[in-house]
């Protein structure tokens, strides 16, 4: 049906360990899902320089009482077929048999180099070395693997080296904070660390960058995990910061007091929403558990300042990443989905709903938008098209 059709084709892994391509219009399937058979948890990338390449890391390698590797893959899109993969369990990793991969990895087009970090600890630098013919359809790789380890001071000794956010890149700075709170800023080129800044505990959100007239920042937030687990407290400050990207000097920093939840953990799990054009002055975040352990604040804070402009409480906490959309006529919208099975229109000027709709169960995984459709997938196992208009 679709093979000589123009479609915007969505791919999409999810947690029942199937990648589906769906067309975007429709939902109805493109091609045969890959089964890999284990639940992944971040987000796939295609390939950005329109090569028939696919890459997913793995959240779990337990399903039902069966067991497999920890791998990060790469598939090829002609044939659906796995053609490479990082092994997960590495003897450099401190992290002994673990080595989920739930971050998503970033690609270099200019030197065809995929960079992506584990929850092993260790950062990934694979020059791929691909060749793609699109007159023969004939695609190869040979990938080169280096592997960066780091200690930090910052750290104990295990579970602590781990990343779960996705890397930022800035020219040849690449950062990324790990699961004992070691924001790093390293050179990517030559895999020297430039600075580093203990941010306190676990961060899965990941880091937002921009570059401003008056300098490049980044953005980042924690959550409230190892400073309560094990009973040494029942609640603790979520802390968002801006850094100078480049020196790693302390801009401001915003504290919001969040419950620990034994699993589930407070402050900020979503990666924030970077205001640009109209709602150039803010940066909107999803905070998690701030008056209870189950609901949360939607906040807009001044760039500049990291003052607040609004504060908007919501009755159930959000662990999706707030999305922006633009209409015809310029101005910015944005999407936010949480636990209450909704996902909202709402206003970034002010904060307020302008409509919302039910996907029926949790909304953990964050929309994808392309043109006036929104595609994500709920704890109902569906994964929904909503158009926006």
């Amino acid at each position: 049906e679709f093979k000589n059709k123009d479609f915007v084709e969505v791919i999409y892994p999810i947690l029942d360990g199937n990648i589906y391509f769906l067309d975007l219009e429709t939902g109805k399937p493109t091609r045969n899902k890959i089964n890999l058979g284990f639940s992944i948890k971040g987000t796939g990338m295609v390939d950005p320089r329109g090569y028939p390449l696919f890459y997913t890391g793995m959240g779990l390698n337990e399903n039902n009482g069966k067991y497999t590797d920890f791998k990060y893959r790469i598939y090829s899109l002609l044939d659906q077929s796995e053609i490479f993969s990082i092994m997960g369990k590495d003897p450099l990793s401190y992290r002994g048999s673990w080595g989920a991969f739930d971050s998503s990895a970033i690609l270099s087009k200019e030197t065809d180099t995929l960079i992506c970090v584990g929850e092993n600890g260790l950062i990934y630098k694979t020059k791929l070395n691909t060749k793609f013919d699109p007159v023969t359809g004939t695609l190869s790789i040979s990938p080169e693997v280096t592997k960066f380890q780091y200690k930090s001071s910052y750290n104990s000794p295990g579970a602590d080296y781990g990343i779960e956010n996705s890397p930022t890149i800035y020219r040849n700075l690449m950062y990324t904070v790990d699961n004992g709170g070691t924001l790093l800023c390293l050179d990517i080129n030559n895999l020297e660390p430039v600075w580093m800044y203990d941010v306190g505990d676990d961060t899965d959100s990941t880091i937002v960058l921009e570059e401003e007239e008056d300098g490049v920042f980044i953005y980042t937030a924690n959550e409230v995990d190892k400073r309560c687990a094990g009973g040494k407290a029942s609640k603790a400050d979520c802390n968002i910061r801006k850094f100078n990207a480049l020196t790693g000097e302390l801009i401001w920093q915003k504290n919001y007091t969040c419950y620990y939840r034994s699993g589930i953990n407070g402050g900020v799990l979503g990666t924030p929403l970077l205001g640009k054009d109209d709602i150039a002055d803010r940066i909107i975040f999803p905070v998690c558990f701030t008056g209870s352990q189950m609901d949360g604040k939607l906040v807009a804070l001044d760039k500049k300042t990291g003052e607040e402009i609004w504060v908007r409480e919501l009755a159930n906490y959000s662990w999706s990443s707030p999305v922006a959309v633009r209409s015809d006529d310029g101005k910015t919208y944005g999407l936010l989905c949480g636990y209450d099975g909704y996902m909202r229109l709402f206003d970034p000027m002010t904060g307020e709903d302008l409509d919302k709709v039910s996907l029926g169960a949790n909304i953990e995984s964050s929309p994808a938008v392309y043109n006036d459709i929104a595609v994500v997938g709920s704890y109902v196992q569906k994964i929904f098209g909503v158009r926006i208009k």
